[in-house]
């Protein structure tokens, strides 16, 4: 939906840097640091379906990028038959919402599913970052006087050092759907490349690393994998376990559980859909993981045929390569593919990487005929 008094948006921007060439050109260092303010944003915000529309258009408010991106480049190796050339890159982006319009608080830029109370927000919040992501956790145990104070009521992901509290029922307790706590932020710390060319004669080996460090992603197949048994540490089901933490009155839990569906068959209990259903599957902290990854992004051979073998045709060069594409991941990330995204190509919406195809790996041969 439209907003007739829409304004356009306007970014200020500085930039300065500079370009270095030692040692007659075989190594060069170029560096930029950039500071951009955006004001009046466009950004669609999630109105009522009973408008006939589901989003809508509005200058959201202003936010800051300030960031650096340095590139080191050189020939480590130059000789009449063998060179090396490689290059790497580096950049580091710092952002902040500065302000919301003034009818708005913050604004919930989207979410994705996750069963009981695992759904997962990312919320745009005046003095915190773009893309940080909201959703519940295990409660912690407060002592009366920490909950007078209002400690328990903090906006922040809790200690993980402060013991979980657990139910009389022996199990962990989950929080409410309404206390969503500041649990990660898609934007990674640092972006990386490193390129690398080598000539020996007629032939060509090109590969390139790229990365993407200190970035999370909710991993919406992984909250599914464990409502589903599909989880390779879900096969504990039929074991007991005493969860540490402590009861509601401060005193350690020292009751035994039984994992599994059903009737527990040493004690007789009915645990009904069981711990992964009841609980496991139903906070969003679980299933956040750190998404930083490396990937060998491709891989090439090429030959160019000696010019000696063509000066009696027409045919002035040949040239022939295979290329890999995307063939090796580094990464923690439980799910199929840290890169992928739920969300329409084109969005700026990231950090939900759940129910979506890994990068395809592929393989190209290619030959080229000059004339």
């Amino acid at each position: 939906m439209g907003d007739p008094t829409l304004r356009p948006e306007f970014t200020d921007t500085y930039e300065g840097g500079f370009n270095l060439k030692f040692f007659q050109g075989r190594v060069g260092l170029d560096a930029n640091y950039y500071y951009s303010l955006s004001k009046d944003q466009i950004i669609n915000v999630p109105i009522s379906s009973t408008t006939g529309y589901v989003t809508a258009a509005v200058n959201a408010g202003t936010m800051r990028n300030k960031g650096i991106e340095l590139t080191l480049s050189g020939t480590p190796v130059k000789t009449d038959n063998f060179s090396w050339e490689t290059t790497l890159n580096y950049s580091a982006n710092r952002n902040k919402i500065i302000s919301l319009r003034s009818d708005l608080s913050e604004i919930n830029a989207a979410s994705e599913h996750g069963y009981l109370n695992a759904a997962v927000t990312m919320k745009l919040i005046p003095g915190e970052a773009y893309g940080t992501l909201y959703g519940t956790e295990y409660r912690r145990y407060f002592s009366p006087d920490e909950i007078a104070a209002g400690l328990d009521r903090t906006p922040n992901a809790s200690d993980p050092s402060r013991p979980l509290l657990i139910g009389a029922n022996g199990f962990p307790i989950i929080g409410a759907a309404a206390d969503q706590k500041r649990l990660g932020n898609v934007q990674p710390d640092w972006i990386g490349g490193w390129n690398n060319t080598f000539r020996y004669k007629d032939w060509t080996l090109n590969f390139l690393f790229d990365a993407r460090i200190g970035q999370d992603r909710y991993n919406q197949l992984a909250n599914y994998f464990s409502a589903f048994g599909i989880a390779k540490y879900t096969e504990n089901r039929t074991e007991h376990r005493v969860f540490e933490g402590v009861l509601a009155d401060g005193t350690p839990n020292t009751r035994e559980v039984w994992l599994g569906q059903g009737v527990d068959p040493a004690t007789g209990i009915n645990y009904g859909d069981g711990y992964y259903r009841l609980v496991h599957r139903g906070v969003s902290d679980t299933f956040i993981e750190d998404a930083s990854w490396v990937r060998l992004r491709s891989l090439s051979v090429g030959y160019s045929f000696p010019k000696k073998w063509l000066t009696k045709g027409f045919v002035k060069n040949v040239n022939m390569s295979v290329t890999g594409n995307n063939l090796l991941l580094w990464t923690k990330y439980d799910g199929f593919d840290p890169e992928s995204s739920t969300t329409n190509s084109g969005s700026n919406i990231e950090g939900f990487a759940g129910m979506t195809y890994p990068a395809v790996r592929s393989f190209l041969f290619s030959l080229n005929v000059g004339f």
